[in-house]
């Protein structure tokens, strides 16, 4: 892992290992701001590799300390990520696994192909980008809220009890189009705003009113592919949501 002065001073001096180094993102650098890179070397061959001896040490050094460490076995890819979840060739929806209470959304981003993503976030193939919108959404900070843990007092997001037990109603293709609408809006708005954080504009005190219409927007959409009646407030949902569960896992039960 590298930091934007370590990759600018491995490019100077060994120009080549430029094919091999991705950005890399964090929960961190998401949310705060900041650039990371890493070496990434899947799929490189011996000869690749003699050609970058700073590199190379690189490597030597990474072995002796996983020979060190506590799963030594790892020792045996010195080159490689401990693990890697990433399909290849696909872009990510991302999603902080760690976010501020105070947030009324947790921030979720979007990565290109050629990105590396940490296990400090959560990743969804963004091949069906309406999801981002069902994620980002006040309907599922209700449910994250109400059964999701807490790291200290902040949310801890979580794939098994969150997110694969969220209830969403099947969708048409329309209303899928809809929510994607509504995906590039609040993606326009974050634009409007290079010089700012994510942790910035999610700030209740500080968000952007134009954010803050657009995910608006996206929750009355939301909230009408529940029902046609609109709820009178966050506990309302979450009745809503726990109704939609017990009648999923009845389903489930009887299959």
């Amino acid at each position: 892992i590298l930091s934007q002065l370590e990759k600018d001073s491995l490019l100077l001096r060994e120009p080549i290992s430029e094919k091999w180094i991705k950005r890399l993102i964090t929960s961190d650098t998401f949310l705060n701001g900041g650039y990371r890179y890493c070496v990434w070397l899947k799929d490189i061959n011996e000869t690749e590799l003699e050609q970058m001896p700073i590199v190379g040490n690189m490597i030597k050094n990474v072995k002796k300390i996983r020979l060190a460490s506590s799963r030594p076995k790892l020792a045996n890819i010195p080159h490689l990520f401990a693990q890697i979840t990433q399909q290849e060739g696909t872009d990510y929806i991302f999603v902080p696994r760690v976010s501020s209470e105070r947030r009324n959304y947790i921030p979720i981003g979007i990565a290109n192909k050629d990105t590396i993503i940490t296990d400090s976030c959560y990743i969804v193939p963004a091949d069906s980008l309406y999801l981002f919108s069902v994620i980002t959404s006040n309907m599922h900070m209700v449910w994250m809220r109400a059964v999701g843990g807490k790291m200290k007092t902040d949310y801890s997001y979580s794939k098994s009890i969150v997110y694969n037990n969220f209830p969403f109603p099947e969708i048409t293709p329309k209303q899928k189009d809809s929510l994607t609408s509504h995906v590039y809006n609040i993606l326009e708005e974050r634009e409007k705003y290079p010089e700012k954080t994510m942790a910035y504009l999610y700030d209740p005190d500080k968000m952007p009113d134009g954010l803050r219409e657009a995910h608006k927007y996206l929750d009355q959409a939301i909230d009408q592919i529940y029902r046609s009646k609109p709820f009178e407030n966050d506990e309302d949902r979450l009745a809503h949501l726990f109704k939609l569960y017990e009648e999923m896992i009845i389903k489930k039960n009887n299959e």
